[in-house]
């Protein structure tokens, strides 16, 4: 087994068009092996998954990237529809010549990898469902008042008046105040562990007009209907201490037969707060234990 220091050495970071956007791709090789792909959370930010990038790099190629609209590439004229994004998965697998691979999906990450999945299930090798969000449509909105109750019980009063402050010109625009918004919430997920701040660099990545339509996309898109018994592994798992309250009993009843895992210990970004627990489970569902 080769290093991860040798691993990331061999890392090749490059950027792709497809359709109306420029992706921003970080692949690391491992030759004769299978590939994963990272779907990040957000919309519009940034992939915060290195720690599950280290893990699954040992055994498998991994692709990560800054989903449209993130980072270097102009935003401007992209379009920020279900069905982009979808088409996007297919130009980084066209690209790697990729005619099945295994997706991890955290958060909205989660969401993503549902619908690939309903329009392309010849191509799963295998989903990991990170915390999802919990659907499209009404579920979506569901979703969203739990994420926004969320930051008021973990925000102080000032934070809270700044992160009100920060939504309304985000929605109006403003990319500072919208990586501002990002900043705190991401601080939020984070109370009570022993966490880092927010990277300043990942911070600066954070596309507001990207998250913005994005999340009106999902809001209009018809919800997401169950996947029965799929012909691949599927796994849930939520931090004990996670987010999202009821509407997970939609994501649940979506997938009868995947496997559902509680990480102890842990919020929304479960594999910071609990990585000892969260790689048990990664080695477990990829074979690797």
């Amino acid at each position: 087994m080769i290093s991860n220091s040798e691993m990331y050495s061999a890392a090749q970071t490059f950027r792709l068009v497809s359709g109306n956007a420029t992706l921003n791709i970080t692949v690391y090789p491992r030759p004769s092996s299978e590939t994963i792909i990272l779907l990040h959370g957000g919309p519009g930010v940034p992939d915060e998954m290195t720690e599950v990038r280290e893990w699954l790099s040992q055994y498998m190629q991994v692709i990560t990237f800054d989903q449209r609209g993130i980072g270097a590439g102009n935003a401007d004229n992209c379009t920020f529809a279900m069905e982009d994004y979808i088409n996007d998965l297919l130009t980084i697998s066209a690209k790697f010549k990729l005619d099945r691979f295994h997706i991890f999906g955290h958060s909205w990450g989660g969401i993503y990898a549902q619908l690939f999945a309903r329009e392309h299930p010849e191509k799963i090798l295998s989903l990991f469902l990170c915390s999802p969000a919990s659907g499209t449509g009404r579920i979506w909105t569901m979703a969203e008042k739990e994420i926004f109750l969320y930051n008021y019980n973990c925000s102080t009063f000032p934070e809270w008046i700044s992160m009100g402050i920060n939504t309304l010109l985000g929605l109006l625009g403003n990319r500072k105040a919208y990586q501002k918004l990002f900043r705190q919430i991401i601080i939020n997920y984070h109370k009570g562990y022993n966490v880092d701040p927010p990277d300043e660099e990942k911070l600066a990545r954070i596309n507001a007009r990207a998250g913005i339509v994005t999340r009106r996309e999902i809001r209009k898109y018809p919800e997401i209907k169950s996947f029965g018994k799929t012909q691949y592994p599927v796994i849930i798992t939520y931090g004990e201490f996670d987010a999202f309250g009821k509407s997970k009993e939609s994501q649940l009843s979506r997938f009868p037969y995947a496997r559902k895992v509680i990480i102890p210990a842990a919020g929304h970004t479960a594999w910071k707060h609990n990585l000892i627990e969260f790689e048990k489970v990664l080695a477990s569902f990829y074979g690797s234990d």
